[in-house]
């Protein structure tokens, strides 16, 4: 076993074993006068040193003193072992599956449409006003959205119109794809047998969706 023990002055304790290193309060746990431990009981010959704040060094050749250190970081190792248990636990999980597919096919949608906030009700709203003035018993002023269109893209507004709705039909044809995949990727997740590599069944479904062209 690799020991180092940083006895800090501003809150920044830390005690390493074995390249794994954490922060918690030595208070209590070692003479304030101590500024560092090393210890390696690797090779033939354990031995460390201890620093003292003076600028004195002592070799020692046992750790027993700093078992409560010691203690204390297997205390915090076993906190972050269970946390990433739970976590691994969590992405193994048929929950973490439809969230990534639901995830993932949002993304495939930004790609489609980048959609920003109140976008979808104009669009709605532009599209509707698209249809109506193509409606052939339409009377009245050109909507103001057409109109819009049409002078900024330097068409007529029948263009304009049959424009928006390509467009919006477009973009229909892409979400229907979009829920395509992910109703059936989240059937199969949810019809898996209890257990079952959920991720391993979605990855072609993702991939699906990152790649799906419009």
């Amino acid at each position: 076993m690799k020991l180092s023990i940083i006895n800090g002055d501003a809150g920044d304790d830390t005690t390493t074993i074995n390249g794994v290193g954490f922060h918690f309060d030595l208070v209590g746990l070692i003479d304030d006068a101590i500024w560092a431990v090393q210890w390696s009981d690797e090779g033939e010959n354990p031995g460390g040193e201890i620093e003292y704040r003076n600028g004195t060094h002592r070799k020692i050749r046992s750790i027993a003193p700093f078992k409560k250190i010691i203690d204390r970081w297997n205390e915090e190792k076993a906190k972050v072992d269970e946390e990433e248990s739970n976590r691994q636990e969590f992405m193994q999980s048929r929950q973490f599956a439809l969230d990534l597919i639901d995830n993932t096919a949002g993304k495939t949608r930004l790609r489609s449409v980048p959609i920003g906030y109140g976008m979808t009700d104009e669009y709605a709203r532009v599209r509707a006003e698209a249809k109506r003035f193509l409606e052939p018993e339409f009377s009245g002023d050109i909507p103001a959205v057409i109109q819009t269109h049409s002078e900024v893209e330097a068409v007529t507004p029948q263009e304009a119109a049959e424009a928006i709705l390509s467009a919006a039909n477009k973009w229909d044809s892409a979400l229907d794809k979009i829920r395509d995949i992910r109703i059936r990727a989240k059937a199969k997740i949810k019809q898996a047998e209890e257990g079952a590599h959920y991720v391993d069944i979605a990855r072609p479904f993702l991939e699906q969706l990152k790649t799906l062209e419009f």
